[in-house]
């Protein structure tokens, strides 16, 4: 083979001239449509470039993804080993950097000091009693219901999936309310990639850090008292960060989960159908809109540890390696072998680095599909699935819109229960060594929040 002109598949990424630049508006539609075109050219892996002079590789094959985030020997989560900064490719200020860059938390360490956090979360997540949860949910989706126009109209993007599960996550967190809009804008910016999203990740990661600080003092009913009263004594900086991280990685999934199962009722009459006479149920439709457009197209990246051949391309280390569930769902090598309900889909990751806050997020999008069903059938598009509107982001598989219509409730009808608060935790005691009686005087809580509001 000539090595003055080596094919595409064979040359470092980041020296490669000509990517698909996969910025800009090209994603400015439903994403699956650009991954099938890259597979249709590249096959398994293509080459991109995810912002201006910055290269990666987008891993579209099915297989090909489950061996990226399975052999952790040959792919570290570790964002430290990235040629990309060592080169002085990816700027400073990089939106990029505000989700693929390092941070002392679970998502972007390898080994020990991965599992060591791992469990810290995982125990913390599972002392979330779900069916409290389930009530906070529905208390709140019939409230967000009770708020609409009466005239029959409303979008299930900004008047319900996000307000409801920024809502979920804050009381999960222990947040004080309102301030559900502040972590929809905060999260925006950095998942869909704006100008400011390095902004919007230290503005995260204060408020954050704000918090740790009032739970050190005073623990609640939340995750955060209960990492910080875990024994493995996380450091305040390591429960912001992976605070910070549930909220990044969560959020915009669940948002993502529950806009992606009413598009597939709104478009498949025979799903409602089944569902109506007892052969589907919500678990199921919900389980196969996990197949059929995942809510986050692509996950945070892997890094080749080492010079390496895979997927029939040469990467070389540090090189940036990001699983595209988007396209691996679509993979037909395995697309028509799955029936409807199975969970071999790959929306929660796999491996050591599968989500651990799957049947939280579960809960939040059952009861959230229940209400809209159970209170507003029959629902309707009003625009049609292929006309959505969408913002450019390779972190987000939701449109900007779902307007439907449905028929006007009775307003003599008794709906919501009265807004009650809701916890879904017990409350930790201090750690023995931080019982201590306070003597200085009371502090003023929450105040840094309050003035964040109008954000």
């Amino acid at each position: 083979m000539d090595q003055s002109n080596p094919s595409p598949h064979e040359r470092p990424v980041p020296e490669h001239h000509g990517l698909v630049p996969l910025h800009g508006d090209l994603l400015a539609r439903d994403p699956r449509h650009v991954y099938e075109a890259l597979r249709r050219r590249w096959g398994a892996m293509a080459p991109v470039e995810i912002g201006p002079g910055v290269g990666a590789w987008l891993v579209l094959g099915y297989q090909e993804v489950l061996e990226l985030v399975w052999n952790e020997q040959a792919f570290s989560s570790d964002a430290r080993r990235w040629s990309a900064i060592a080169e002085g490719s990816l700027p400073g200020d990089s939106p990029l950097s505000a989700v693929l860059g390092w941070r002392p938390a679970l998502d972007r360490l390898d080994d020990e000091a991965h599992g060591r956090q791992r469990q810290v979360v995982t125990d913390t997540l599972n002392g979330i009693d779900l069916r409290r949860l389930r009530g906070a949910v529905r208390q709140q989706a019939d409230a967000l219901l009770d708020g609409w126009d009466m005239n029959g109209t409303a979008d299930l993007v900004t008047q319900y999936a996000r307000p409801l599960v920024w809502y979920a996550f804050r009381v999960l967190i222990g947040l004080p309310g309102p301030g559900e809009r502040t972590l929809a804008a905060l999260l925006g910016s950095i998942t869909g990639g704006a100008h400011d999203a390095a902004r919007a990740e230290a503005e995260l990661m204060g408020t954050m850090r704000r918090l740790v600080a009032e739970k050190r003092e005073t623990p609640g009913p939340d995750l955060t008292s209960w990492l910080l009263a875990h024994a493995t004594h996380l450091t305040e900086d390591e429960v912001a960060h992976n605070l910070a991280s549930i909220l990044r990685s969560g959020g915009e999934s669940t948002i993502g989960w529950i806009i992606g199962t009413m598009r597939l009722l709104l478009g498949d009459a025979r799903l409602g159908s089944a569902m109506a006479t007892g052969r589907l149920t919500v678990t199921d439709v919900t389980d196969r809109a996990l197949w059929d457009g995942s809510p986050v197209p692509n996950i945070a990246g892997r890094w080749a540890r080492d010079d390496i051949d895979f997927a029939g391309c040469r990467v070389r280390a540090g090189d940036l390696l990001i699983p595209c569930l988007a396209a691996a769902h679509a993979d037909l090598l395995v697309h028509s072998s799955h029936d409807v309900g199975t969970r071999a889909h790959l929306a929660w990751g796999t491996g050591s680095h599968g989500c651990p806050a799957k049947e939280v997020a579960r809960s939040i999008v059952e009861t959230a599909v229940d209400v809209l069903l159970s209170r507003l059938s029959p629902v309707r598009s009003v625009v049609s699935d292929p006309d959505l509107r969408w913002q450019p982001a390779l972190w987000r598989g939701t449109p900007d819109e779902l307007p439907v219509t449905f028929p006007p409730p009775d307003p003599m009808a008794a709906t919501a229960a009265p807004v009650t608060t809701h916890t879904v935790m017990g409350v930790p005691e201090k750690r023995q060594e931080e019982r201590a009686a306070d003597s200085g005087p009371t502090v003023q809580r929450w105040g840094w929040w309050n003035s964040m509001n109008g954000w």
